[in-house]
């Protein structure tokens, strides 16, 4: 499922800035790269490249694009100069770093430095495709130093006011071009889980809409094949009964053509299909006192050192002094 997400957002940088593609195989796809891109590209006019692990180690001409590659990363950090991500810097005075909720917690603000923490904002739109086309849209706020994402319906406004995007220079970024697309991709789950009952009664309603239809076009043709048989029944009181039991078979077997035909065009009216694609995405960066996020992950990594126990030996050899 992530291998699509992925897919998804490479295929929508690359119609930006006007790559086109073709799948050369199953799970191997060529791009031509046009002139202006092709220094992003470290000069490349054509580039092979993959999804799939799998594919890039059995073909090491491959250019392997899957979470934490070079080439993702990239794109990632292309796509915030590019209108569909952008990013805005909050005018608002260093807020508190986000405590864990646990009741007595002590927090200790080293150094009181402030620098910009990132949230994304995301902005999806929701296709349900089926016998009527409805679209529905959604936000998705990612904050990593709360772990958490927050979904609601609708897009959501924000004030510019509160917000610039022009930075302020005193304030280092907290860089984080690969969360991005973790985040990405856990606002996409986030958002793939609270459609689930959603798609469930859509599927039941379709289902039964197609039951329905089938049961009306299957009496109807039923009815005509009846009338049919017994034209060919009274065909044999006929001058030229040969040629009009050949008629008649003819026009059976054109019915029971026609029902194949009607009983897919309902299955094809009646399949639920969802599509989900990204509006856009706004990087927020809120002024926060302490230490970023990740640089305090890597200390408490390097601070949780295993005491080793130091055994003491059974016996001493005692030496003289020389």
């Amino acid at each position: 499922m992530e291998t699509n997400k992925i897919q998804t957002l490479v295929f929508s940088f690359m119609d930006r800035v006007g790559i086109s593609r073709t799948q050369a195989t199953d799970g191997v796809w060529s791009a031509v790269i046009p002139e202006p891109e092709r220094a992003f590209f470290n000069g490349y006019e054509h580039l092979h490249f993959t999804f799939e692990r799998e594919m890039a180690e059995r073909r090491r001409d491959l250019e392997l694009i899957c979470p934490g590659s070079f080439l993702l990363r990239k794109i990632v950090d292309r796509l915030v100069e590019i209108p569909k991500v952008s990013r805005l810097f909050s005018s608002a005075t260093p807020e508190l770093p986000v405590s864990s909720g646990q009741p007595g917690e002590l927090r200790v603000i080293s150094g009181c430095k402030a620098h910009y923490r990132q949230q994304v904002l995301f902005h999806f739109r929701v296709s349900v495709l089926c016998a009527q086309r409805k679209e529905l849209l959604f936000s998705a706020l990612a904050d990593p130093a709360k772990h958490e994402i927050s979904l609601k319906e609708g897009l959501t406004g924000i004030d510019m006011e509160l917000f610039s995007e022009q930075a302020d220079p005193a304030l280092p970024i907290q860089e984080s071009g690969e969360d991005l697309v973790r985040l990405y991709l856990q606002a996409c789950r986030t958002l793939e889980a609270s459609l689930e009952n959603g798609i469930r009664e859509l599927q039941t309603e379709s289902d039964e809409a197609f039951r329905q239809e089938l049961e009306k076009v299957q009496a109807y043709l039923e009815d005509q094949k009846r009338e049919l048989q017994k034209k060919r029944e009274n065909v044999c009181f006929h001058l030229y009964f040969f040629q009009k039991e050949e008629e008649i078979d003819k026009m059976v077997k054109d019915l029971e053509t026609e029902q194949t035909r009607k009983i897919e065009e309902l299955k094809e009216k009646h399949s639920l299909k969802i599509q989900v694609s990204l509006i856009n995405a706004v990087v927020l960066c809120i002024p926060t006192l302490g230490i970023p996020t990740g640089q305090a992950a890597r200390r408490k990594r390097e601070s949780n050192v295993i005491p080793l126990p130091v055994s003491t030996p059974d016996r001493y050899e005692v030496r003289p002094a020389v």
